[in-house]
C-alpha cells in the first residue's frame, strides 16, 4: 500500500498538468512582459548538466542573462547518484533562496521547475548556487558515500518587455519572436545587401536568443500582429539616408530605413552592436563608416574565445570549453591543436587525473599530483571538427581515505590564457557540420529570382543563431558568383548550377525526377517535388545551394526541419535535406562519408541504450515541465 500511493500520486499530478495545458488561460488586466523559448544550457556556452556533491556543499554556476531581459524559470531534469531523500535549494549571487526542488526517491529522475526571476544579475551574469539540503541517507553502512544529484538537460526561460516603440533605441527590446525586413517588389542591389547584412546582424544581437529574421519582397510592409513580439522594418531607397520610427507608440509602428547606394548600406551598421541605444529619438542617421578588414587569425586564447572553466571536484566532473570554429575567420578547418594550462589544488593522498574529451573520444589525458599545475596539448582530429566544436575537461578527484569527508575537494581552475590554434582545410570537405565556419570571414550571396531572396534570408538567420561572430554576406550575381573563390549562398534551379560548373549532389532533372550522385549514382523517378538544399564543395569552396526549381511549399518545410534542430545547419549530418511530396524530411550523405559527415557532437550511431532510454523520459517529462511554467507565470502575473 505504501508503495502504491506515491504511483496514485504521480497520476493525479500528471492528469493536474494535462488540464492545466488544455486550459485557456485567463484574460490579464495589463500586458504581460514576453517570454522566450526555454534556451538550453549548451547554447548559452554552460555544460547542460550539472553535478551537486555533498551535504551543504555549495556548487556554484554563472548564469548569462542577455541585456533587456530577466531570467525566468530554469528548467531540467534531477536525479540521485547516491539514493539520499532531501532537496536541492538554489541561491542567487546574494545567497537569496530562490527556490527548492525535492530529490526523486521513486524514479531514477523528474523534471523540475525553479522559479529564479528574484535572482540578483550583475554585468550580465545571474550566480547561481546549488546546494543539497535536509539528507536523509537511505544506506545502512557506517562508512557512506556522500550524497550526489545530477541536473541535466539544463534550460532557461527569460522575459522581457515588448512596448509599442517610440523610438529608434527602443525599436528591438530585450525579446522578440520575430523580426521582418520589407524591401518591395523590385529592390536595387543596396536594398538586397542592406537587408542581408540586417539579418545577421539583429540575428547576432539577440544571441542567444534564437530569434527569427525574414526578408519579405511583398508590395507592402507586413505589420506585426500587435501581440509586441514581432517587428517591421522597411528598407527603401530615398534622398534622405537615416532611420525613422514611423506611427511611434503603435503595434503597427515601423521602423523605415532609407537612403541610396552606399549611404543606404551605412545605416544598417547602426545595429552592429547595442550602440543603437544611443538613438533616444524618432529618428538617426549614420553619417560615416569605416567596417575595416575582417579579423582572421588561425590562434586564439580561451579569454577570446569567451572559454571560462572552474570547478570544486569530489568524484568526477565535466567542464564544457567547446568553441566557435567561425571565431577564427579562417572558413573551414580539418583540425585544431588545444593547449590546455591549469592550477588546481596540489594532490596528496588521492588519485586525480584529467581528460580532455571530444565526444565519447579521448584527445589526451594526464596525472594530477603535487605540481598544481596542468600543461597538457590535445589534437583535435578533423573527424571531431563541426562549426561548435564539442570539447569537455573530464576532471577526477578519489581521497585514498576509506571514510573521505565531503570537504576534501580538489579546486580546479583554467587559464584563460590557454589556447585554440586552428589549421584551415587544404582538402575540399563538404557537409552542413561545416556552417557557418565555412562562410566566414565574408560569403557571396546569389539568388536567381528576386523573390527566393527569402530563402538565403533564412538561412543566415539559421548560421548567425550559431555563430559568435558577425557574418558578412556580399550580394552578387550567379555569372559573377561562378567564377569568385569565397564561399557561395545560392538559390536558383539546380540545372542553372550544374550549366555553370556547380551541379549538387542531388540534381533535380524534371518535375519529379532527380539524378543522385555517389556510389551509385541513379536517376529517379519520384513521381512528385522535392525541396532540396545542399551543402557541397566546388573548386576550394563550400556552396550551399537552394534548388528553387521544387515548389516553395516543401522547401518551407525542409527549412522549418532545420529551424526545429538544436544546432542548426550543423546538427544536420550528411551534405543533402530534402522534404518530398509526403511531407517527410530526410537526410542524406550522397558525395561524402557518413562518418565524416557527422558532426562528434550530434553523431547517434554508437550511442549505448541507456542514452534512449534518458531520451524517452525526457520527452514523458515535457508536459509537467510545461505546466509548471505556466503556473509559476500565471502566479507572477497575479501576485
Amino acid at each position: 500500500m505504501s508503495r502504491l500511493f506515491p504511483r496514485l500520486f504521480h497520476l493525479v499530478i500528471a492528469s493536474a498538468v494535462v488540464a492545466v495545458l488544455a486550459s485557456p488561460a485567463a484574460p490579464s488586466a495589463r500586458a504581460e512582459p514576453a517570454v522566450s523559448p526555454a534556451i538550453g544550457w549548451a547554447q548559452l556556452g554552460l555544460s547542460d548538466s550539472l553535478e551537486v556533491t555533498g551535504n551543504n556543499e555549495p556548487t556554484q554556476v554563472e548564469m548569462p542573462v542577455p541585456q533587456g531581459v530577466s531570467p525566468t524559470v530554469l528548467t531540467g531534469t534531477i536525479g540521485a547518484s547516491t539514493r539520499v531523500a532531501g532537496r536541492v535549494d538554489v541561491l542567487d549571487g546574494r545567497g537569496v533562496v530562490l527556490a527548492s526542488t525535492p530529490i526523486p526517491l521513486d524514479v531514477p529522475s523528474a523534471p523540475f521547475v525553479v522559479d529564479v526571476a528574484a535572482a540578483e544579475v550583475v554585468a550580465g551574469v545571474a550566480t547561481l548556487t546549488f546546494v543539497i539540503r535536509d539528507v536523509d541517507d537511505i544506506g545502512t553502512e557506517r562508512c557512506r558515500q556522500p550524497p550526489s544529484v545530477t541536473l541535466s538537460q539544463l534550460a532557461t526561460t527569460y522575459s522581457g518587455p515588448t512596448p509599442n516603440p517610440r523610438t529608434v533605441a527602443d525599436f528591438l527590446p530585450g525579446y522578440l519572436d520575430r523580426v521582418t525586413i520589407s524591401i518591395g517588389e523590385t529592390p536595387t542591389r543596396e536594398q538586397q545587401q542592406a537587408a542581408l547584412v540586417l539579418v545577421a546582424e539583429l540575428t547576432r544581437l539577440y544571441r542567444p536568443m534564437p530569434i527569427r529574421v525574414d526578408v519579405s519582397t511583398g508590395a507592402a510592409a507586413p505589420l506585426g500582429d500587435g501581440a509586441g513580439t514581432q517587428r517591421t522594418i522597411a528598407i527603401v531607397e530615398g534622398d534622405r539616408a537615416g532611420l525613422t520610427v514611423d506611427d511611434p507608440d503603435t503595434p503597427a509602428a515601423v521602423l523605415t530605413i532609407s537612403g541610396r547606394g552606399e549611404e543606404l548600406l551605412r545605416q544598417v551598421d547602426l545595429f552592429t552592436d547595442r550602440r543603437f541605444d544611443l538613438a533616444q529619438s524618432s529618428s538617426a542617421t549614420v553619417t560615416s563608416l569605416d567596417r575595416g578588414a575582417p579579423r582572421t587569425t588561425d590562434s586564439l586564447s580561451f579569454a577570446d574565445l569567451g572559454v571560462k572553466a572552474e570547478t570544486s571536484v569530489l568524484g568526477v566532473t565535466n567542464l564544457f570549453v567547446g568553441f566557435d570554429a567561425s571565431a577564427f575567420g579562417s572558413g573551414p578547418i580539418d583540425g585544431a591543436t588545444v593547449h590546455v594550462l591549469a592550477r588546481y589544488t596540489p594532490v596528496t593522498n588521492a588519485d586525480a587525473s584529467l581528460l580532455i574529451r571530444s565526444g565519447s573520444s579521448v584527445l589526451a589525458s594526464a596525472l594530477l599530483d603535487q605540481s598544481g599545475v596542468v600543461d597538457l596539448t590535445a589534437d583535435v582530429p578533423a573527424s571531431a571538427i563541426s562549426s561548435n566544436v564539442p570539447l569537455a575537461l573530464e576532471v577526477r578527484y578519489a581521497p585514498r581515505r576509506s571514510c573521505s569527508d565531503v570537504l576534501d575537494r580538489m579546486t580546479f581552475s583554467v587559464d584563460p590564457e590557454s589556447r585554440v590554434t586552428v589549421r584551415p582545410a587544404d582538402t575540399d570537405r563538404g557537409g552542413f557540420a561545416l556552417l557557418p565556419m565555412a562562410f566566414t570571414p565574408e560569403f557571396d550571396v546569389a539568388v536567381d529570382d528576386v523573390e527566393q531572396i527569402g530563402y538565403v534570408a533564412q538561412a543566415i538567420n539559421l548560421m548567425a543563431q550559431q555563430s559568435t561572430v558577425a557574418l558578412r554576406p556580399n550580394v552578387t550575381t550567379l555569372d559573377s558568383a561562378t567564377s569568385s573563390g569565397s564561399g557561395l549562398l545560392v538559390a536558383a534551379p539546380g540545372g542553372d548550377l550544374a550549366r555553370r560548373g556547380m551541379p549538387p549532389p542531388l540534381l533535380r532533372t524534371s518535375e519529379d525526377a532527380v539524378d543522385v550522385e555517389g556510389t551509385p549514382v541513379t536517376g529517379i523517378d519520384l513521381n512528385g517535388p522535392l525541396g532540396v538544399v545542399g551543402a557541397y564543395p566546388n573548386n576550394g569552396r563550400m556552396v550551399l545551394a537552394i534548388d528553387t526549381s521544387g515548389g516553395t511549399g516543401l522547401l518551407d518545410q525542409t527549412f522549418d526541419y532545420v529551424r526545429g534542430l538544436e544546432g542548426r545547419w550543423a546538427t544536420l549530418t550528411g551534405d543533402v535535406v530534402a522534404t518530398g511530396v509526403a511531407g517527410s524530411t530526410v537526410e542524406l550523405s550522397v558525395r561524402m562519408d557518413q562518418q565524416t559527415a557527422a558532426p562528434a557532437s550530434a553523431s547517434t550511431e554508437g550511442r549505448p541504450w541507456w542514452t534512449w532510454v534518458a531520451v524517452a523520459l525526457a520527452a514523458a517529462a515535457v508536459l509537467a515541465v510545461a505546466a509548471a511554467i505556466v503556473l509559476v507565470l500565471r502566479r507572477r502575473a497575479r501576485g
